[in-house]
């Protein structure tokens, strides 16, 4: 997706090596560099930050799916919609990249309508000042960012690995990890889960589903000692994203 406006890098013009960096968007270029700035403090010196505006005539930028990390900042209540209609954009040409909404001010949002877009991620400011720096240290604490594994489901083993060990995982697991790594943005509602397991999604007891799914995120955090899934609360799970490939 082509972003508009002039782009602002941080650190340098070019890439100074192999690992993706981190882009920064907002309404503004100078809304986004501010944020660049505190991002700056929790990054590798030589990972590259670069700022860059958005605007309402969203193009195709073919260099977006090479960050790490994008993040969004909402700075405005009238930007909401214009963010949530860059996020799926950004989510349905990309799937790589870590996306995090970042919204200020007091107003309202709706958290689940961002993670159905495709964010991974909502931080909440009042103001792009100092006091980001607690939850900006969560996300570059979090283990989505720090992963260092990578996980293959093999559907036809029935099984999960990695470079040195195997997980044997249930049909239904299977399934139900398949249709995760499968979704752009990972996400899967209860309902979506309990057809998955062949209940009646009707009637099921979302005990029976919420054991389940408990039991499977055991198996992987006992195994290789990640936090695979994680709840959304009155909505359904998500999978941590760029975990798991599909053999």
């Amino acid at each position: 997706m082509m972003l508009t406006g002039n782009l602002a890098t941080t650190r340098s013009q070019r890439r100074t090596n192999d690992e993706p960096g981190v882009l920064t968007l907002g309404r503004t270029c100078g809304v986004a560099e501010h944020f660049s700035a505190l991002v700056a403090r929790h990054v590798r010196a030589d990972m590259t930050i670069e700022a860059n505006s958005y605007s309402r005539s969203l193009k195709q930028n073919e260099h977006s799916g090479s960050y790490r990390a994008i993040f969004i900042v909402i700075d405005s209540p009238q930007a909401l919609e214009e963010s949530l209609t860059l996020v799926e954009s950004l989510r349905t040409d990309h799937l790589k990249p870590i996306i995090c909404a970042v919204i200020t001010g007091r107003g309202a949002f709706n958290k689940i309508k961002y993670y159905l877009a495709g964010a991974d991620f909502c931080i909440k400011l009042n103001t792009l000042a100092d006091e980001g720096g607690e939850l900006l240290a969560e996300f570059f604490n979090s283990e989505e960012w720090q992963r260092d594994i990578d996980l293959v489901l093999d559907p036809t083993r029935i099984c999960l690995s990695d470079a040195h060990r195997k997980l044997d995982i249930s049909f239904a697991e299977m399934k139900i990890l398949e249709a995760f790594a499968h979704t752009g943005n990972h996400i899967l509602s209860h309902d979506e889960i309990a057809n998955i397991m062949g209940l009646n999604t009707n009637f099921y007891d979302p005990r029976a589903l919420e054991k389940s799914i408990s039991r499977l995120r055991g198996k992987i955090k006992d195994m290789y000692g990640t936090n695979a899934i994680q709840s959304i609360r009155g909505y359904g799970y998500r999978l941590m994203r760029g975990l798991i490939s599909t053999a």
